[in-house]
């Protein structure tokens, strides 16, 4: 009989442990973004459970869903679940470890562990970007999720040196997503080569979350150089370079003048260096580190206006010079006032001939203005004729010697008053020499009227 009662407890104990109740947990991420409090999908897998009523539950700050009794009935027997963070985690931050129940109301509990990881959003995404081509009015960065969760409806502004744009998107486990935004080119010209910052702003529903990223520009360099010249008298050079690159560059530029329009010259910048080869001065500017987009600007102004004054005045004298050199006479023509005894108008009129050379057959010839009329009283010398018709008087002199020389003077009035400015036309002299026949006139003289109110 007691053989009897081991056996049975025996196969009874044997029964329930081929029969014991088995569950497996799979999940698509162990990983909790605190910022984010994204939630984990549980997939559990009972064996060998008895028909009933379940339920899976949790003393830990986490949240298991659905809470509600589920009834096994067939074997094997698979659920999902959805694990969430509590409030009460917020200020945890790395691994966490807490177990879950099974249970069989009324019969059984099993127990099982998970193990959560607590992480924040920074550590999770990166924000960076590959080497940007410069000339290509367009940046790309990229987010790459570094760990093995799903990332669902992120919204994010982001901005740097170059651009600012929001985006809102997903990004699945281990992706890396890009995004290209339009730039300023003129901005993008203006910014040297090298490390930036990406500043990115995520709104969560905690609040606001600040990631830094990287922004690599990459390196250009190009120098763009123009010339101009202009202008005839002042002629003005104009050299400009530019830096079209994106890295700080130094540059050179030259010039030449020679010995005599280096003495004309002045510069907007003065020169670094200055070298004289020769009859060639060679100018030299030197700008160093010369940023992006900035243009260095050289005006030389060679300014011509006074050696060709003084050109023009040297011939000018030269001419004269010659001419008065190789004049064979002079005359001059002069006049002044004269009182009368009833206040009439009088002017007298000197002529003064005068040789420079032996001459023949001199003749003296003067006009009188319509205005005025000849007094009959003239000087030493009388005229030989008197051409009313063309108001015209005529000495003949006869023959000059060198250095010779003789006065002529008359005198013309009017009776009626004269104002203003009154002008003597010139005084011819003509002449023979050599057997050719010249012509020598005075210069012209006029007569204010106001001289005589103020005799």
């Amino acid at each position: 009989m007691k053989k009897s009662i081991l056996f049975l407890i025996m196969g009874m104990f044997f029964l329930s442990t081929i029969s014991a109740l088995e569950m497996s947990a799979e999940y698509d991420t162990n990983i909790i973004v605190r910022d984010l409090e994204n939630s984990i999908k549980l997939n559990l897998k009972i064996e060998n459970a008895s028909g009933g009523l379940y339920n899976l539950y949790t003393l830990a700050d986490v949240s298991i869903q659905p809470s509600e009794m589920f009834y096994i009935n067939e074997d094997p027997f698979q659920k999902e679940f959805t694990i969430a963070p509590t409030k009460n985690l917020r200020e945890i931050e790395g691994y966490y470890t807490f177990a879950y129940t099974l249970n069989h109301r009324g019969f059984e509990k099993t127990d099982e562990k998970i193990v959560i990881n607590l992480m924040n959003l920074e550590d999770v995404i990166e924000i960076s970007s590959d080497s940007i081509e410069p000339t290509s009015g367009k940046i790309s960065f990229y987010i790459q999720n570094k760990e093995p969760v799903q990332l669902d409806n992120l919204s994010a502004k982001f901005s740097s040196i170059l651009f600012e744009t929001e985006k809102t998107f997903s990004i699945k486990p281990n992706e890396k997503l890009e995004i290209t935004v339009d730039v300023d080119e003129n901005k993008m010209r203006k910014t040297k080569a090298g490390v930036y910052v990406i500043e990115s702003v995520f709104r969560t529903k905690i609040g606001t979350k600040k990631i830094d990223g990287t922004l690599y520009l990459g390196e250009k360099k190009d120098i763009t150089s123009t010339e101009d010249k202009s202008g005839f008298l002042i002629k003005t050079e104009t050299i400009m370079k530019v830096n079209s690159g994106n890295v700080l560059e130094d540059i050179q530029i030259n010039t030449k003048r020679n010995i005599f329009s280096r003495l004309f010259t002045s510069f907007n910048i003065e020169p670094t260096l200055i070298e004289r080869k020769g009859a060639v001065i060679q100018y030299t500017w030197i700008k160093e580190k010369l940023a992006p987009a900035e243009a260095y600007v050289i005006k030389a102004k060679t300014n011509y206006i006074l050696p060709f004054l003084i050109i023009i005045v040297s011939i000018l004298t030269l001419l004269g010079f010659k001419r008065f050199s190789e004049s064979k006479i002079e005359i001059k023509k002069s006049v002044s006032h004269v009182k009368t005894k009833n206040n009439q108008f009088a002017l007298k009129i000197q002529i003064s001939v005068k040789a420079k050379k032996d001459i023949e057959n001199v003749t003296l010839i003067d006009k009188i203005p319509a205005m005025v009329k000849i007094y009959n009283k003239f000087g030493i010398v009388k005229p030989d004729k008197i051409d009313a018709a063309s108001r015209r008087l005529h000495w003949n002199i006869g023959d000059l010697n060198a250095g010779e020389e003789r006065l002529f003077n008359y005198i013309v009035y009017s009776k009626v008053g004269i104002v203003g400015k009154f002008v003597l036309p010139n005084a011819l002299t003509v002449f023979e020499k050599e057997g050719k026949i010249h012509e020598t006139n005075s210069n012209k003289v006029f007569f204010m009227s106001d001289q005589v109110k103020g005799d």
